[in-house]
């Protein structure tokens, strides 16, 4: 596989009031920041690993869990996984690690993970960042009917009933000009637990409210509901929220990954 130094990191970021450009090369950061970055559906820790090797290798300290029955986890997949068990992941590494200050990245369904995070250890989070995430409010749930027919009319059959598997890896947005990162996803992406997708996330501290926050729009993607419209506009508008944009698909971290790194760089930096 090509490195992520020598590919589309290239591009340009398009980001709020400005452009961030690619550095030449991961020189040691002038500051020095936590990430957990958590993983969608489907994915793993695994999928982090060209975002994290920039950071790591720019001095920062990087952390990529595998949510339960995912990646390195995938031999603990049970009926019994839900939300909580995964919202729980992620509380109990940062309770063990003892870390404070996190910059806490969610992408796609992880919105609803790091949301839960916030709600329970808001005053372990520095900066929670919604990577073409759910944004989710109390009550709600991954799948807008809650139910094992809604699952399976999107995603076919149920493997034992509550398996659902990930479609191709161009439905992430990778182009087909990527061939080696489609194969590398198709080795890896694993089924996502039923239980995660309609047990309804209870939020009793307000979620994410009070918490510097950043929302980023992977941007390449087919037009825009009215719905999907208005919701990016309530970023933009909204003074409690960043809102920035990368110039790809929905697996950023796949497809841009330096420059996806960088933008997480430089939200941590201007908290």
């Amino acid at each position: 596989m090509i490195t992520r130094r020598q590919m589309t990191a290239a591009a340009a970021v398009i980001a709020a009031g400005g452009t961030v450009q690619p550095a030449q090369s991961a020189e040691p950061a002038s500051q020095r920041f936590t990430f957990l970055l958590v993983h969608g559906a489907w994915h793993g820790g695994w999928c982090w690993k060209y975002v994290r090797d920039y950071l790591e290798d720019r001095g920062h300290r990087v952390f990529t869990p595998s949510l339960t029955g995912h990646g390195d986890r995938v031999h603990l997949r049970s009926p019994q996984v839900n939300l909580d068990t995964h919202i729980m992941d992620v509380i109990n590494l940062i309770n063990w690690e003892e870390l404070d200050d996190v910059v806490l990245v969610g992408h796609s369904y992880a919105g609803f993970i790091v949301t839960g995070v916030c709600d329970r250890l808001k005053d372990r989070v520095g900066h929670v960042v919604y990577l073409d995430s759910f944004v989710p409010k109390d009550g709600d749930t991954v799948l807008p009917e809650p139910t094992k027919e809604f699952a399976e009319s999107r995603y076919g059959p149920l493997e034992d009933d509550y398996l659902a598997y990930a479609r191709e890896p161009v439905s992430f947005g990778i182009p087909e000009s990527m061939p080696e990162e489609l194969r590398w996803l198709r080795r890896r992406l694993t089924p996502q637990q039923l239980g995660t997708w309609i047990q309804p996330i209870s939020l009793n501290n307000g979620g994410s409210d009070g918490v510097p926050r950043t929302f980023i729009y992977c941007n390449d993607k087919p037009p825009l509901t009215d719905q999907q419209a208005t919701r990016l506009k309530n970023f933009q508008d909204d003074p409690t929220w960043r809102y920035m944009e990368l110039p790809c698909g929905h697996d950023s971290m796949v497809i841009l990954p330096e420059a996806t790194a960088q933008m997480l760089e430089e939200i941590a930096a201007t908290v």
